[in-house]
């Protein structure tokens, strides 16, 4: 018990020696992290851990060591960010490259699909090639289309078939029938 007492005053006497450490120096400290980040929030959050963690050691608290010990310890936590940042920025901008040439790869892709479906599409029988044009290119109805064509919707349906059924075994496409 008596041990207790005597280390009561030494903690306390540290806890006010880094209280008055911590008010003679968070502007000072504060400039400093802002010269390295531009971010006064972000500069804010950084002393605040690095007070945290000299407050979690208190009692290897040294007043004549501290200030030298925050400027280290505070410049580190800047560095630290400072890489985190450019690590990030670095991914970000390579993720963005990955996906504009994956989009660019995909929309030649895409084209050419087209374009080979608009051959295959040229080079079906005549009402074939005209049901699909007007059904897939000027995207009208069955039913209009069989009024246009003099078919029955049925008529056309078949022709869509024939026609799709062309596209399908040319890029290899196999479909299970229904049972």
């Amino acid at each position: 018990m008596a041990r207790e007492k005597s280390e009561m005053p030494a903690d306390d006497s540290r806890k006010r020696d880094f209280e008055v450490f911590f008010r003679e120096s968070y502007s000072r400290l504060y400039y400093y992290a802002l010269h390295l980040i531009p971010d006064p929030e972000l500069c804010k959050d950084i002393l605040g851990e690095s007070y945290f963690y000299l407050w979690q050691h208190i009692p290897d608290f040294r007043p004549d060591t501290a200030l030298t010990y925050m400027y280290t310890h505070v410049h580190n936590l800047c560095i630290d960010h400072i890489r985190r940042t450019k690590r990030q920025a670095a991914h970000t901008a390579s993720y963005l490259h990955m996906l504009q040439e994956w989009n660019a790869d995909e929309r030649r892709e895409s084209e050419q699909r087209i374009a080979t479906i608009m051959e295959l599409i040229a080079r079906m029988p005549a009402l074939t090639r005209t049901v699909m044009e007007k059904c897939y290119i000027e995207k009208k109805l069955y039913r209009e289309v069989a009024q246009e064509v003099n078919l029955t919707e049925s008529g056309v349906r078949k022709h869509v078939m024939k026609g799709l059924d062309i596209i399908r075994r040319f890029f290899s496409v196999k479909y299970k029938k229904r049972q």
